[in-house]
């Protein structure tokens, strides 16, 4: 069994069992609530909305309350920082690499610079947690 399907294993057992999602679920409602009240606020003030951004710092802010404990919303540098990381790995994901499909020709990944821009994101990735976990490991944290 690769990684990926033992992740997806423990992701499905125990984060999305019913007393999980149950348990969590006041999170996405006010998430969605403040969302709302972004909406009417800037309906309200006839600001351009770009429902794509909300949408995503939605999602973003869901995923990071549930995982992480803590808000990150588009207004704070670490929500930036998470936001952006995000949007290269997605990016990433939907890119095309050569040597999914032909390994041989794996140099021409590397050649085209994706290789050191997948490496460069999984480094960051890595920063960011790190950062998490000194903050959960600290005593004094709010």
């Amino acid at each position: 069994m690769t990684i990926g399907k033992k992740l997806e294993k423990i992701c499905v057992a125990h984060l999305c069992c019913l007393k999980k999602v149950q348990y969590f679920r006041p999170i996405p409602e006010d998430e969605v609530a403040r969302m709302i009240k972004k909406l009417s606020v800037q309906a309200a003030t006839s600001q351009i909305t770009n429902l794509s951004n909300i949408m995503s710092s939605l999602t973003t802010t869901i995923i990071c309350r549930v995982a992480f404990g803590i808000r990150y919303d588009g207004e704070t540098r670490e929500g930036r920082k998470f936001g952006e990381l995000l949007k290269v790995a997605q990016e990433m994901l939907a890119d095309f690499f050569v040597s999914d499909y032909f390994p041989l020709l794996g140099w021409i990944d590397k050649l085209s610079g994706k290789i050191n821009k997948l490496e460069k994101n999984f480094k960051d990735f890595d920063e960011f947690n790190e950062g998490l976990i000194e903050q959960h490991l600290n005593p004094n944290r709010p």
